[in-house]
């Protein structure tokens, strides 16, 4: 062998044996060699990309802000609170009288966080299912996020809303962080509005996720920083809600909260119930946390009606499992729980207070195509014409241009998600078989069109989009084959400039109750 052979075969040699190095060696087993370092690095690269691909695929902040959104919006859109609590867009409910009217009071279950259609909270459905079989009454809610039993009867006793309404039956809506007692010594105009309300219970949950997104580089982990805060609130929440439970505060809300609130309503002669609601059939946990809690309602006077068992049964799987909640990141109901809560609630008040009902009709009835909730409230929607075959309603379509600021509360003026593109949202108030919908404006480009609505399957809206199309001119046009009975239209225009622009809508079809 040549020299140079035997060098390089030596130099060779001597570089295996610098790759073999370990950090110790136990007889002839190393352990940790060199090479292994040179692998943990690139894999720890390989891991460290694959997350960030996975963290921007996600999307996870993406769904954090539209929850955002939807909730300031519907800040912006119901102006309620303990001055006046009332759940009406800007004060347009108008108080009907001569019908038999039922009034629903409780906290964000009621108020409907999380969701983007009014429609669709519990007791709206409750009311279109009471209409359906044929009971005319008038359901009016009266809800503020973060609302204790205590917040809830200083609704009803001190404001005029009982004046006003004049119900004959009243429902509260129980959920289990109800027993809070420091509404007891708060001072309540410092908190007297929703949007207060929502600052001072949920607003940091919120602002916690987008100062965790701040810290990690690029957003880099953002899922894995938001599941952590979603952990840890969660933890807060749960052990907050076992120390409400604990014997001594429970006699405080008895003595306190309760007794009052039933010497109270049996002064005004109003029967008042208590369903209730949570936002999904975790029966164990439910069971625990209603134990001790409905039968003080029971001794102060309040017939409970507990729906636990009747949603286990219906749901014995807890499938489908993410129709519980409001959307990916808000754990408040969603569809499956507001559709069973809206039927059971119906089927308490038919079996247990139809007289309160009044006479239930026998006749066919004819609703109209109407929209009664919009995102964003700017929309505005005014009724050119509104008939049981055809509608008509003018929108004020926004400036294209507008950019969300959510550390300063502002919403801007569009929905994104799920189509991925600005949009802007318009709720029926009864499901409507479509056959055709029509967008006109001087000023507009093109637009396309998406229904949401009733999965048939299911039982409910599963807020799955279907879209009609895209269309271009100032006169766009669709056909429907009205076999969907659609709940929202989704509307994403192009105007001149991207300015805000009045566009006009036509709806053909027919309601289906």
């Amino acid at each position: 062998m040549s020299k140079k052979k035997a060098a390089k075969r030596k130099k060779e040699r001597a570089q295996m044996r610098l790759w073999n190095r370990a950090l110790f060696q136990m007889k002839s087993v190393r352990i940790f060699p060199a090479r292994s370092f040179v692998y943990a690095f690139f894999a720890a690269v390989l891991l460290f990309f694959g997350l960030l691909a996975a963290d921007r695929a996600s999307g996870y902040d993406q769904l954090i802000n539209e929850d955002f959104a939807g909730v300031l919006m519907n800040l912006e859109k119901l102006d309620t609170g303990l001055k006046y609590p009332l759940m009406a867009i800007r004060g347009r409910e108008e108080i009907r009288q001569g019908q038999a009217k039922i009034l629903v009071v409780g906290d964000s279950f009621v108020w409907g966080e999380g969701l983007t259609n009014l429609n669709q909270i519990w007791w709206n459905v409750m009311a279109r299912e009471l209409e359906r079989r044929g009971w005319d009454c008038e359901v009016y809610a009266a809800g503020a996020p973060g609302a204790s039993t205590y917040y809830e009867f200083a609704m009803l006793r001190d404001t005029s809303l009982l004046e006003d309404i004049q119900p004959d039956l009243i429902i509260l809506g129980y959920v289990t962080n109800d027993v809070d007692l420091r509404d007891l010594d708060a001072r309540f105009p410092e908190y007297e509005s929703t949007r207060q309300m929502y600052s001072r219970v949920m607003g940091s949950y919120h602002i916690r996720l987008q100062a965790g997104k701040k810290k990690l580089a690029g957003g880099i982990f953002y899922n894995m920083n938001a599941y952590n805060t979603r952990r840890q609130v969660a933890g807060e929440y749960k052990d907050m809600e076992e120390d409400r439970l604990r014997d001594d505060r429970l006699e405080v809300y008895n003595r306190d909260v309760l007794q009052p609130m039933g010497g109270f309503f049996a002064r005004t002669g109003i029967p008042m119930i208590v369903i209730p609601t949570p936002e999904g059939p975790r029966a164990k946990n439910y069971a625990l946390l209603y134990r001790d809690v409905l039968p003080l309602f029971e001794r102060a006077g309040f017939p409970v009606y507990n729906p636990l068992d009747k949603f286990k049964e219906k749901y014995p799987n807890r499938k489908p499992n993410k129709y519980f909640r409001a959307n990916a990141t808000n754990p408040h109901p969603g569809p499956a729980t507001s559709w069973f809560l809206g039927a059971y609630a119906a089927d308490v008040v038919e079996q247990n207070y139809a007289a309160v009902l009044g006479a239930k009709r026998t006749e066919e009835k004819t609703y109209p195509i109407e929209i009664n909730d919009w995102m964003p409230y700017m929309l505005q929607p005014r009724a050119l014409q509104e008939s049981d075959r055809v509608s008509r309603y003018a929108i004020e379509y926004p400036d294209q241009s507008s950019r969300p600021n959510y550390e300063d509360g502002a919403h801007g003026n569009f929905l994104i998600l799920p189509l991925r593109e600005k949009y802007v949202k318009l709720n029926l108030k009864y499901p409507v078989r479509l056959s055709s919908v029509k967008i006109e404006g001087g000023d507009l480009l093109s637009c396309e069109v998406w229904t949401l609505g009733i999965n048939r399957k299911l039982g409910f809206d599963d807020q799955t989009p279907v879209s009609l199309g895209h269309r271009k001119g100032n006169a766009c046009a669709w056909e429907d084959d009205g076999q969907r009975e659609v709940t929202s239209l989704l509307v994403s225009a192009k105007t001149t400039g991207g300015k805000q622009a009045v566009l006009t809508i036509t709806i053909e079809g027919e309601v289906n109750m």
